[in-house]
Parts: C-alpha cells; sequence; structure tokens
C-alpha cells in the first residue's frame, strides 16, 4: 500500500511527533509499504521530508490531490503520526474524510472525545468505567476558579493541573499547597485555555493497555506497566530519564489483568471501537481508575503501544497492517445519491 505518513505539526508535541514518524515509517517499509514522509512546518507549511519544497493541494473535485511542484505525490491511506493539537484532536482527521482521503487511526469524533480529558471523563463515568474526581476550569478561568473553590478544596491536596487536551505530559503540574496551584494553573494556562485539577491517586502504578478495533471487534493487549524514574511520569521521565522502565507484562493478578482489558476496550467502545490507541490507567490497592486514552500514541523506540503487541504476540507489520486494512475498508455514509 503507498501510505503518506503525515508528522511535525503545530503542537508542543511536535518533536515527539518526529520521532514516532520515523518508527511507523521504518517499520511500515519493512512490511513492505511504499512510504512518503510529509511534514507539517510549525508554520503549517506541507514539506515532503527533506526537501524544501512545499507541497499544495488541488481541489477541483474528491478525492484532493496533493502535490510538489507539478508532479502528484500518489498514496491510498494518510497515516497520520502527529500528538497533540491539530493532529490527535479529530481536526486532521477531518480535514481528511473532506479531502476523500483514507486515514489510518480513530476517525474524527471519536479523536476529538479522547483528546478533551473532561468530555472522555465525563463519557467513561456514564459508561461506569471508574475516574479520578476533578474539576474543570473552562475558559473563562477567573470566573470558573472563584465558582469552584469550594469543589476544588473538596479534591484535597496533593492535586495534578492538567491541560485538557494536550498528551506527553506537557503543561502538567503537582500541587502540593495553595501557591503551587496556583503555579500549576498558569502553566497548565499557557498551553490550553481549558483545565483539569484531578485529585492526585496515593502511591498510583501506571498501567497502560493498547487497543485496536474495526468498529464490529476490538482487541486488547497484554498491560503493562510505567515504573517512572521520577516522582510521577512527568515529560522528563518519558523522554530524558535513564531510570524510567517498562515492566511488559505488567505484574498483575489474573482478576486484575482481566478488569483492566475489559475496562480498556469498553472505553475504546465510546471512541466507536475503530482505528488503535492506548489507554491509560491508575491503580492502587483501593482501586483501579481511567486515567485517559491516547488516539495517537508514542511510535518511538520506547513507546508502550508498540511494545505491548509484541508482548501479546502480534509484531509490528501485522499491527501496522491491520491498522492500514482497517482504515482502508471504511464506507462513507449519508453522501448524495447519483
Amino acid at each position: 500500500m503507498r501510505v503518506l505518513v503525515l508528522s511535525g505539526g503545530r503542537s508542543a508535541e511536535r518533536e515527539i511527533s518526529l520521532l514516532s514518524a520515523k518508527w511507523v515509517s521504518g517499520e511500515l517499509e519493512a512490511a513492505g509499504h511504499s512510504v512518503t514522509d510529509v511534514i507539517i512546518e510549525q508554520d503549517g507549511c506541507w514539506m515532503l521530508k527533506g526537501s524544501s519544497r512545499k507541497l499544495t493541494i488541488e481541489t477541483g473535485s474528491v478525492p484532493w490531490k496533493l502535490f510538489s511542484e507539478e508532479n502528484e505525490i500518489p498514496f491510498d491511506t494518510v497515516f497520520p503520526v502527529l500528538h497533540g493539537s491539530f493532529g490527535e484532536d479529530g481536526t486532521v482527521q477531518g480535514f481528511c474524510a473532506t479531502a476523500g482521503w483514507s486515514c489510518a487511526g480513530v476517525p474524527v469524533m471519536g479523536s476529538s472525545i479522547a483528546m478533551e480529558k473532561h468530555t472522555m471523563k465525563n463519557l467513561a463515568s456514564h459508561a461506569s468505567i471508574p475516574v479520578v474526581p476533578w474539576v474543570f476550569l473552562g475558559e473563562n478561568r477567573n470566573t470558573s476558579f472563584e465558582s469552584l473553590k469550594e469543589e476544588i478544596a473538596a479534591l484535597g491536596f496533593p492535586l495534578f493541573v492538567k491541560p485538557s487536551r494536550l498528551g506527553s505530559s506537557v503543561g502538567i503540574g503537582k500541587a502540593n499547597t495553595a501557591e503551587e496551584l496556583m503555579e500549576a494553573i498558569k502553566t497548565a494556562a499557557d498551553y490550553d485555555s481549558m483545565i483539569l485539577i484531578e485529585k492526585a491517586v496515593d502511591s498510583p502504578r501506571e498501567i497502560e493497555v493498547s487497543v485496536i478495533g474495526n468498529g464490529f471487534q476490538v482487541f486488547s493487549s497484554v498491560p503493562g506497566e510505567v515504573l517512572p524514574g521520577r516522582e510521577w511520569y512527568d515529560y522528563t521521565a518519558k523522554y530524558n530519564c535513564d531510570d524510567s522502565k517498562l515492566a511488559i507484562p505488567a505484574s498483575l493478578s489474573a482478576s486484575n489483568t482481566e478488569n483492566i482489558r475489559m475496562m480498556a476496550e469498553k472505553a475504546f467502545r465510546i471512541l466507536g471501537g475503530r482505528g488503535f490507541a492506548r489507554v491509560d490507567f491508575l491503580m492502587n490497592s483501593e482501586g483501579i481508575w481511567l486515567n485517559e486514552i491516547n488516539t495517537i500514541p508514542g511510535f518511538t523506540s520506547i513507546s508502550m503501544f508498540p511494545k505491548l503487541w509484541a508482548a501479546t504476540g502480534m509484531d509490528s507489520g501485522k499491527l501496522l497492517n491491520f491498522i492500514l486494512d482497517e482504515a482502508f475498508s471504511r464506507v462513507e455514509h449519508g453522501l448524495c445519491v447519483e
């Protein structure tokens, strides 16, 4: 298959996107696919990797055509490896749908829901999937904070403050005092106008499960555990700390393993059960809570998503073929009938 791997982008997770795309492109080529690497620059321009040539799109009819100067770039499917805003949030998925391009991964609605942590937590809670208690600060943070002071106080310290629409632990802060809480809110606000304040789980284990689906069936991997080399799994612990380790499979009882995989599949079905994702949980002696769903998880050499599938018996070639075949087989509904 001819695959256009799309990476880079304008979000704060740009550098991780470029690392992930390198792995994806290499594994796709090893599986026999033809790969075209396109990088979205920070100014929004589309460029061929290793080239200074800007790409153009011809929108005369669907599907739209992609050109490098006068030469059309042929492809069958887009594989977005764009973490964070304008990539993982449904925007690129919607663009591809409008252009008439096949696009790998979770479709528009599911991507948008998963990216916005507040909405995802509400839907998961409604589906009886346990989530960590939280308070949501909307666009008008000053008004929200004043009106929600009692709810925030009821959570009790320590607290985690997160941008509602970002990943890779970017912009997340931990607060043990009111002063630290205000600083953490300011930091998160540099990345997003929508903010979550969550109750910190006491001595949590961080358990992750990879999932794939075709809209009918959802499959989950064995769970893995993140062993952070710092107090918690922040950006530095993820990408710049040699002491951070992954335990695959996680050391769990059979009942906890079954329960976590079942919750991961159930959460993925909320998004429509198509494409792929990594579902993250927090766990201690008191319970298991859904933390978040990453619809374009990391694909770097240290990333959990492909490692979990390898431990489950699905190598990268089979995994990527499943993802591409699922994307290419989708049928658009609701179109005009000639």
